[in-house]
Parts: structure tokens; sequence; C-alpha cells
């Protein structure tokens, strides 16, 4: 894996990218630049990741790679389906292998990157990580990272457009916007528990699995970006002021501070 090889991942996939805009089809171009504009700001997470962990020039241009990749399959998803649900659809994650795969993108690697680039992106959108060798599982907590960096910031601005603006909500409402929140969430956060999907019936519920992600942050530097940006706040500050919620949220933050801490 070389400079010139990254150079040549990066035309392809704009090249590819172009490919689904149509004209007069605002809809699926406004979507699909979505997709665009986030995987280019994942691209930058975690390079300052890899500055970050101090990686040397080989693994950071790996991971530089599956950051790039990570989503590629998002776009023939939504051509296809109109919506980015996975579980109305298909896995996103085996859709960007199906397309690399289809297109020999990573042929011209040697076959441990190629299968260390693949795992990573494969599980990145996984619930929890499964057990993997040592160092795929970096990379492959290394993309975790830097794709909820991003979301966080997105989820923070697209929820307060909510609040504020809602006829100028541009994402689907997949939940109903009312004060409930399921006291099983609230309950596996207060447990420090990763949430199921199922287990969502409201857009609270969603906005508290979504803090509850920061027990699925490997990095505490990763937390840091998330918390000084203060989209943990600002998704927390859109929540019930009702006591359960209260004591969940104070123990999220309570964790969070209590890593970050041990950077300063």
């Amino acid at each position: 894996m070389n400079k010139e090889q990254l150079s040549t991942f990066k035309t392809w996939f704009t090249e590819y990218v172009a490919t689904f805009y149509t004209a007069g089809d605002d809809f699926l171009n406004r979507n699909i630049q979505l997709k665009e504009c986030h995987t280019h700001r994942v691209f930058n997470a975690i390079r300052r990741l890899a500055g970050a962990l101090d990686m040397n020039d080989l693994d950071v241009l790996l991971a530089e790679v599956i950051a790039l990749f990570h989503d590629v399959g998002r776009f023939p998803q939504f051509k296809q389906y109109r919506t980015y649900k996975d579980q109305n659809t298909e896995n996103h994650c085996l859709l960007a292998l199906k397309v690399l795969a289809d297109h020999d993108v990573l042929a011209d690697l040697p076959d441990e990157e190629q299968a260390m680039i693949e795992k990573a992106i494969e599980f990145h959108g996984a619930k929890e990580l499964p057990e993997l060798d040592e160092r795929t599982a970096h990379f492959a907590k290394m993309i975790r990272d830097a794709d909820k960096i991003d979301i966080f910031e997105l989820l923070a601005a697209n929820y307060r457009i909510l609040a504020e603006t809602p006829e100028n909500f541009a994402w689907e409402l997949e939940f109903p916007d009312t004060p409930e929140c399921n006291p099983e969430i609230i309950d596996a956060l207060l447990n420090r528990k990763l949430i199921d999907y199922h287990k969502i019936r409201t857009i609270n519920d969603a906005k508290l699995l979504q803090i509850g992600w920061v027990y699925d942050i490997y990095f505490d530097w990763s937390l840091k970006q998330i918390h000084d940006r203060g989209d943990l706040q600002a998704i927390i500050d859109l929540l019930p002021k009702t006591e359960d919620v209260k004591q969940a949220t104070e123990q999220i933050m309570c964790y969070v501070n209590e890593r970050i801490g041990k950077l300063n």
C-alpha cells in the first residue's frame, strides 16, 4: 500500500459516486451527497485519530482506505431502495464489500491488507465487534470511532432542527416524535450496556440509544472530540427532563468525563 494507490482509490471513489447523481431527482441527489460528504469527513477523522495514535505511514494509509470505502455500499442501497434503513433493505457493510469485489478495487493490494480492510468495513456497522485478530480489530475500532465522531455531529445538528424548525428536517422520521422513553433502554444505559435497535419505539429512544454509543467508543481521543464539540450534550438537552432520563444521562456524562480526564 502506498500513496499512489490511495490517490487511485480516491479517484475511483469520486467517479463511482458521480454515477449515482441523477438529473431532476433532488431527493436522490441530496441523499447521495449526504453520504459522499460523510465519507470525506470520516476520512479526515480517521486520519486525525491515526495521528493521535502515532501510527506509522503504512497504517495511516490503510486506515484512510478503510474510511474512504466504509460506506461505499450506501450509494447503490439508496439508488435501489431510496432509504438508508438496513433493516428494510440490505446490510450496507456487506453491500460495500460487494461493490469493491465487483469492481476489483482492492485487487492490487497484498492479500493480508485486502482481508484486513474488508473485515474492518464488514463490521463497522455491527452492534458489537466479533473476535478478530489484534491488528484487524485495531483498524475496525478506528473506523467505528471515526464514523461515530461524524454521526454524533450530524445527529446533534438535525435533532436541533427537528426541535426548532421541524419543517426543515430532511431526514426520514422512522419513529414518532413523542415524549415516551422505553424503560428498557434507560435501564441498559444505567448498566452501561449497548442497546438493541429493536428496542426503539420513539425518537427519544433513538436519542438514548445514540448517546449510549459512548460505551462503544474505543479511543479516549475519539470520545474527547465528541464531548468537546458539544454534540453529546446537545442531544441530551433535547431529551425529556424526567428523573429516570436525568439519572441515565448524568451517568453517561460521568463516564465520559472520567475517560477524557485521562487526556488532560
